[in-house]
């Protein structure tokens, strides 16, 4: 990296993604601004703040100062969540994305606007793999709003803020939430491995296939997008290749010596459910060199380690 000054405002920064992209930025020598609901570090580069709340973003985009770059990671992300309380879905991932694209437009009108969005926004795929040419039809609540702030960014290109929009697919490793179905995996059976539940792993659909990105290569290229990507553009990040869930899950347990017995659990289920999706990051290979570089196998072995750690304190 050269030695041109990078100072980043990254919001979402507790989060799963957010906490990994920090700290990737600041081994690359960024200078990072964090902010979060709340304040979880006692330190002059974090900042509470829901970005819900206009006044707030306001205060806390005056606060970030002369930043370079704005990654826009704060959202309400879980889709079950996003289902139940649609609402607050909207007023984070819609609203929250408006206020701050507002406040950006005022205090640091020359950043460039990393706007993270999802592959969610695309719906029931109508061809495959999804490129960023296909249709935006989202099916839930949390798709929705993410759909809605994605184009609200493209209009924003449009009016003069320099905007790359990132539409990455389901992405995982160490730190995710075990309400995510591979960390939740993981879990279990690290939980049964420390002798902490019975030998039995509940599971939800297992006949969907998902293209998954081990979040340090996402972040490689949230990076990449930033410093490389053209105004106005949105980009796919993903691995390219679909796995089924119940090969993800044999593999997972062929990783552990213990006798598990796996049964079906009515609650994990989604109420609606793609049997398959995957992606293309030709666009973004093709623009920008990024490629994934870190395999399947290792990603699940990473959230293992990382759930056997968990489970033996």
């Amino acid at each position: 990296m050269d030695a041109t000054p990078r100072r980043a405002l990254v919001t979402g920064a507790a989060g799963f993604a957010g906490t990994v992209l920090t700290r990737f930025l600041r081994e690359r020598g960024w200078e990072v601004r964090c902010t979060d609901q709340g304040a979880l570090e006692e330190r002059a580069d974090w900042f509470a703040c829901n970005v819900g709340d206009r006044e707030q973003v306001e205060g806390m985009v005056a606060w970030a100062g002369p930043v370079t770059h704005v990654f826009h990671l704060a959202a309400l992300t879980f889709v079950p969540e996003a289902s139940h309380d649609p609402s607050r879905a909207f007023a984070v991932n819609l609203l929250g994305t408006v206020y701050l694209a507002e406040a950006v437009t005022r205090h640091a009108a020359s950043a460039r606007f990393v706007y993270v969005s999802t592959s969610e926004v695309y719906g029931p795929p109508q061809s495959l793999p999804i490129t960023e040419s296909h249709p935006l039809s989202p099916s839930n609540p949390y798709a929705i709003s993410k759909a809605a702030a994605d184009l609200y960014c493209g209009y924003l290109a449009h009016t003069g803020l320099d905007v790359v929009r990132v539409r990455p697919f389901n992405h995982t490793g160490p730190g995710q939430t075990d309400r995510f179905v591979l960390p939740g995996f993981a879990r279990q059976i690290a939980q049964i491995e420390a002798g902490k539940k019975p030998a039995v792993l509940h599971v939800g659909n297992l006949e969907s296939s998902r293209d998954f990105t081990h979040v340090n290569d996402v972040v490689r290229a949230y990076e990449t997008l930033a410093l490389s990507g053209h105004s106005g553009e949105a980009y796919n990040v993903c691995s390219g290749c679909p796995v089924l869930i119940r090969d993800a899950l044999d593999r997972l347990l062929a990783l552990s010596s213990a006798d598990i017995r796996v049964e079906p659990d009515p609650q994990r289920m989604r109420p609606v459910d793609v049997a398959c999706t995957w992606g293309s990051y030709e666009k973004l290979a093709a623009n920008t060199a990024w490629r994934p570089e870190i395999p399947f196998e290792q990603l699940l072995a990473d959230l293992l380690d990382y759930w056997r750690k968990r489970e033996a304190r």
